[in-house]
């Protein structure tokens, strides 16, 4: 895929504003799904050398930094969030520092698009398709859960105190979620 932004199905979505609500699609953000032991502190070590902070080792957690995002999916599995045109330099750096070590690296980009939601009313659409607990679950920043919206398979990173929130979905299922979020948000047109 030479030029993944055209291809997406969100590229001709508008960004969408209501009272309390801005939904917009984010750029095409490289995603790599990283998988090893968290007991191997060796590989914990190099991964922070390479990019700068922790891989998180509890349920939920995200860190960050101004090129890096890395959220937890499970006790051995990660994704890695960087620049599109990061990745490649990311995913190599990675193989050559852990060369001789028991690891998984996937480049997952392409599987995901990431739509972003903010605003006061972000809590209550996101919760009226999702049986999570927001309060719960994703209550803080550099927070995130997966869980379903609408029937659809998505991942939740709150980017900020203030409800921000990352949503990555499939790519299949981005327009579908996209229209239903914007359906769920017109109750709060002015």
């Amino acid at each position: 895929m030479t030029n993944p932004s055209v291809d997406s199905p969100l590229i001709k979505k508008d960004e969408f504003r209501a009272n309390g609500i801005t939904i917009v699609s984010t750029e095409f953000v490289g995603k790599l799904n990283f998988r090893c032991f968290s007991e191997n502190t060796l590989i914990l070590s190099k991964i922070k050398n390479i990019t700068g902070i922790n891989l998180p080792l509890n349920a939920g957690e995200v860190y960050g930094n101004n090129e890096f995002r890395i959220q937890w999916l499970g006790p051995n599995e990660w994704i890695i969030q960087c620049a599109n045109d990061e990745k490649l330099n990311l995913i190599n750096n990675i193989k050559s520092e852990l060369a001789q070590e028991h690891y998984s690296i996937t480049d997952v980009s392409d599987y995901y698009l990431t739509i972003r939601m903010s605003g006061k009313n972000s809590n209550e659409i996101l919760s009226k398709g999702t049986a999570l607990d927001l309060k719960s679950y994703i209550f803080n920043k550099d927070m995130c859960a997966q869980t379903y919206i609408a029937k659809a398979t998505v991942l939740i990173d709150r980017l900020s105190n203030e409800p921000m929130y990352d949503i990555s979905v499939r790519w299949s299922y981005a327009e579908y979620l996209w229209e239903w979020l914007v359906d769920a948000a017109y109750e709060f047109t002015e």
